[in-house]
């Protein structure tokens, strides 16, 4: 008997990745999955008499064995995790990923290779206070896709990045040796799927859906043992590790990417991630056995 689980989208983006849900349905029907679309704005959650609830159309619906949320909600996430639905990416993946300044802060403590750093609130900042010299990236810490990062050359080109989005947390970093390339490691749950080397000769961003290249990228040792002490730190589903480059071409973490898509992999290989994905998805969910 297949099982049942949920695919949760916005909307927006339902209907810009139709064939990309058409294909993580298909896969998951392979692998004894039944995945059913849901929308986030159609759901209600909180309390009602003391307990936690959902609402969908806002009727309770019964809760299904897994959710695969492929929208940033951490909070969403976990109410569905502590009504005991397993959740792909996790609320943990999904809160701490999703903020560049708590990755950093994170994975810093486990001595994981990064750019020199800020993290700088818009209402606190002040000129005199900042010890890097421009050039310098400015990067919304809640950011994702390329979007809302910004190469500042000089005092007013900060602020004008930062007034952008007053109030919310910002990244400052300097920039790396090679602006324009980076390599992007696949993980599905503890497993490195493939890596894909992004570059762009417009742009300081490499990101494919911003005009970028790709071409996929063989992995030496030392970049593996890297990436996977990085996975060491999260319960990942699916995932994006990016890293930067440094003049020798080793490895500096830039982020991880929580809702990844796989355009590129698909574009460079025949590996099939998606089956992979909804292959661990049902190895994690599987009933144990009776006595």
């Amino acid at each position: 008997m297949s099982k049942r689980g949920w695919l949760i989208y916005s909307v927006q983006d339902a209907e810009k990745n139709a064939s990309f849900i058409s294909w993580m349905k298909e896969e998951a029907a392979a692998a004894g999955l039944d995945l059913e679309l849901r929308y986030i704005e159609r759901f209600a959650f909180g309390v009602t008499e003391n307990k936690l609830s959902l609402y969908y159309d806002k009727l309770q619906e019964h809760l299904p064995a897994f959710a695969v949320v492929r929208t940033i909600h951490p909070l969403f996430s976990l109410q569905l995790e502590q009504m005991g639905v397993k959740i792909f990416n996790s609320s943990y993946v999904s809160r701490v990923a999703n903020d560049k300044a708590r990755t950093h802060q994170l994975l810093a403590e486990a001595g994981i290779p990064m750019m020199d750093t800020l993290f700088i609130s818009p209402s606190l900042y002040r000129p005199d206070s900042l010890p890097f010299d421009f050039p310098l990236i400015a990067k919304l810490s809640s950011g994702r896709g390329g979007e809302q990062v910004y190469l500042v050359t000089e005092e007013q080109e900060l602020r004008e990045a930062l007034s952008a989005y007053p109030h919310q947390e910002w990244v400052i970093q300097k920039p790396a040796a090679h602006p324009g390339r980076d390599v992007r490691v696949f993980v599905v749950g503890d497993q490195i799927v493939g890596a894909v080397l992004r570059s762009s000769d417009e742009d300081f961003r490499a990101n494919f859906s911003l005009g970028g290249n790709a071409q996929f990228y063989d992995l030496n040792e030392e970049q593996i043992v890297l990436a996977q002490k990085i996975m060491s730190h999260f319960e990942m589903g699916m995932a994006g590790i990016d890293f930067l480059l440094d003049k020798d071409d080793s490895f500096i973490f830039n982020e991880v990417e929580d809702v990844v898509g796989s355009r590129t992999l698909s574009a460079t290989s025949d590996i099939n991630i998606v089956r992979t994905y909804m292959a661990h998805i049902a190895a994690q969910i599987k009933e144990p056995e009776s006595d």
